[in-house]
């Protein structure tokens, strides 16, 4: 009996999974068309056929659980995109930046939503959730756009960090918000006379600190260790399934102790973010973060309900603008206010104007709390906005870059002399001279950076050696670890901004995904290549290679020239008396006799 409900639930799952996949995948497909960002079209999918309209999809626990994976995921994802270097420069304005846009949010945002027939204890939560920009659609449109390390990339991407970790916090209190949302309504707290024992909870809260101390610890010093000694497997496996195991552990571990599931998978990722794996790893988890998030999205689609706020649209509308306008004034002016350019603030503002996902998970907790008790069109309404934000996300950045060009004249900040942000408004690998990246650091590899280097060309290494990487970066060398087929590898050594790739890689296969990729992100990089066969030279031109050195023919080339050239030198002699004789390992000559 056991057995078949464990088999039913299974199906539950696959089927469950199978119409989610199936439905974002035929919508997004239409929306590809229509050249609508593929978000959107999961969103729409999950309205269209989700249980409030065509009803194909059900609202079960397991699309729930899928979603709670694809979140953890993707704060893992964030935690790998921690660029400690990048941010370390102007880590404090950047955090100041979020940390002050948000308490804005929250603090304007409340008498605004109590406008609403809210009461404060429900105004204050709806402010708190919609202070949260959405992580998914914003990293992943600045990762496709290559403004990740922009001024206004940067100043988003730790905004984002800010307010992922202010729903801890935010969740934390959730309890108290609760008992105050209880006495709004008159209603007697259960338990409110009762003592607090101070004492557990400050011996709970010991507990937890020293066992993440402890996670911290090991993250540091052990993992760093395992991970070097999984990376001895060419194929990557153990490194993914060990880096896998690691975030999935601390998510629990975080989870058992009360805290958010996500805040462990964060932590996770910022400690393997310290070891040389963290692009490798990151490519390799991206497709499977990608899925998940398509699920996430679709079951965002399967909240909203049509019937619900059909009545109230007029209201849904302007709540969006109000959110929208609010967090473009709250952000750009937090960023303005530090310092950041105009046309900088106004591109920031814009690109995080949205509500995200972390809006419906604290909406959910605070519905399961309670606070909207007697408010039940609240958070059917905040979907909504959610869902119409998330909507209008990816055509307003594509315009943000525009808006931001309008405040050039603007000033800037008084208080500020000299910005940060102004001296990195560009692309912070956008050096003068040329960039050559070296895919395979083998003796080919090496000789050519040799002679680039050289020449005063700066080069930057990709490679899967896990010793040549830690020689050569104790060297000072620019070198990432990692598969020159891995997208996020090539991301991660320049590829956008180079002006050649070299592909000294044996693998022939290998070298031809990486022409594909590579010429996918850069249109106008030289790209030159090594393979063995002339049939994989035409097809490694076909996929974009400018040059491929076919090994038998330069070799046979090499061979030519060389005996060529010991012919030309031994014409130039002058003629001998008489025959000569060689010894074993020179050359044999024979000239005419004299005449």
């Amino acid at each position: 009996m056991m057995l078949t409900l464990a088999v039913e639930g299974n199906t539950q799952v696959m089927l469950d999974l199978l119409l989610i996949l199936a439905a974002a995948a035929t919508v997004s497909l239409i929306c590809r068309r229509l050249k609508i960002a593929a978000i959107a079209g999961y969103l729409v999918a999950g309205a269209i056929f989700g249980p409030n309209a065509i009803g194909l999809i059900g609202d079960s626990a397991s699309v729930e659980s899928i979603s709670q994976i694809a979140i953890i995921l993707l704060m893992f994802g964030i935690g790998l995109h921690l660029d400690r270097s990048d941010l370390r420069a102007g880590l404090a304005p950047i955090l100041a930046i979020g940390a002050l846009s948000t308490i804005l949010t929250t603090a304007i945002g409340t008498p605004i939503a109590k406008l609403f027939n809210m009461h404060w204890p429900a105004a204050l939560t709806v402010a708190t959730a919609v202070a949260m920009s959405s992580t998914a659609v914003v990293l992943r449109m600045l990762q496709q756009r290559r403004e990740l390390r922009q001024a206004h990339g940067r100043i988003s991407f730790g905004t984002l960090i800010v307010q992922d970790m202010g729903v801890v916090i935010i969740l934390a209190g959730m309890p108290v918000v609760a008992g105050w949302a209880q006495a709004a309504r008159g209603v007697e707290v259960a338990g409110a006379g009762d003592a607090m024992d101070i004492g557990a909870l400050l011996a709970k809260a010991a507990i937890t600190i020293g066992v993440m101390a402890l996670v911290i610890v090991a993250g540091i010093t052990l993992l760093p260790r395992l991970l070097a000694e999984a990376a001895r497997d060419s194929t990557n496996e153990l490194l993914l399934v060990l880096s896998a195991a690691f975030g999935l552990s601390t998510a629990v571990l975080t989870a058992y102790l009360d805290l958010s599931p996500e805040l462990g998978a964060f932590l996770a990722g910022f400690l393997l973010a310290g070891t040389p794996f963290r692009f490798q790893l990151s490519g390799m988890i991206g497709p499977m973060r990608d899925l998940f998030m398509a699920v996430f999205f679709t079951a965002v689609g399967l909240q909203l309900d049509m019937g619900a706020v059909g009545g109230i649209w007029w209201v849904i509308l302007i709540a969006f603008v109000l959110v929208s306008m609010l967090k473009m004034l709250t952000i750009g002016g937090s960023s303005w206010l530090l310092g950041a350019p105009p046309a900088v603030a106004v591109t920031t503002g814009v690109t995080l104007a949205q509500a995200g996902e972390f809006t419906l998970v604290i909406l959910g907790f605070a519905t399961a709390a309670g606070i909207f008790e007697g408010l039940e069109i609240v958070p059917s309404a905040m979907i909504a906005v959610v869902f119409i934000s998330l909507l209008t996300t990816p055509p307003l950045m594509n315009v943000s870059r525009r808006l931001g060009s309008l405040a050039v004249g603007w000033p800037q900040a008084p208080w500020f002399r000299r910005s940060h942000f102004a001296r990195n408004s560009q692309d912070v690998t956008g050096e003068e001279g040329y960039r050559v990246i070296i895919a395979g650091f083998g003796p080919v590899g090496r000789s050519l950076a040799e002679k680039f280097m050289a020449r005063g060309v700066k080069v930057s290494v990709i490679e899967l050696n896990r010793k040549t990487v830690e020689k050569q970066m104790g060297l000072g060398r620019h070198i990432v670890y990692g598969d020159a087929t891995n997208t996020e590898v090539l991301e991660s050594a320049g590829v956008s901004t180079a002006d050649a790739v070299v592909l000294t890689i044996p693998d022939d296969d290998a070298m031809l995904r990486a022409c594909k990729i590579i010429r996918g992100i850069n249109k106008r990089a030289f790209i030159a290549a090594r393979t063995n066969y002339l049939s994989k030279a035409f097809l490694a031109k076909e996929l974009g290679a400018n040059h491929v050195t076919v090994e038998e023919l330069a070799t046979a080339e090499v061979m030519a020239s060389q005996v060529l050239n010991c012919f030309d030198k031994d014409f130039l002699k002058p003629e001998p008396s008489g025959p000569t004789s060689s010894t074993p390992g020179e050359t044999e000559t024979v000239s005419p006799a004299s005449s």
